[in-house]
């Protein structure tokens, strides 16, 4: 058994690959249904991605979990943190350029 191997299956680094793969598919069909609403909400999904991306990983997390899978459980985690991660990065460059604009715009 090795540091990353489970003994009931799984593996972190099996996590990380399918947080990545359900985030990306989660990420097309919000981006998806932001373009057939007219963009009205795609600055929002790009803002609050850190907390969207856990409607499509929680039931994930759920089944491994429930399948004993607790190493795959962690890296589900790991890329859920990470995602919040860049996306509060973003969220702040986003909105730091939209203050400066507007400060920049009233005198």
């Amino acid at each position: 058994m090795t540091g990353a191997q489970s003994s009931t299956g799984g593996s972190v680094g099996t996590g990380c690959l399918l947080g990545c793969l359900c985030q990306i598919g989660f990420f097309v069909l919000a981006m998806a249904g932001a373009i057939a609403m007219n963009n009205q909400t795609s600055k929002l999904v790009y803002l609050s991605w850190g907390v969207t991306q856990w409607i499509a990983l929680i039931p994930l997390i759920q089944s491994q979990r429930a399948k004993g899978h607790n190493a795959t459980v962690q890296g589900l985690l790991i890329m859920g943190s990470i995602g919040v991660l860049l996306s509060s990065a973003c969220a702040a460059m986003m909105l730091t350029r939209f203050v400066v604009s507007r400060s920049a715009g009233v005198k």
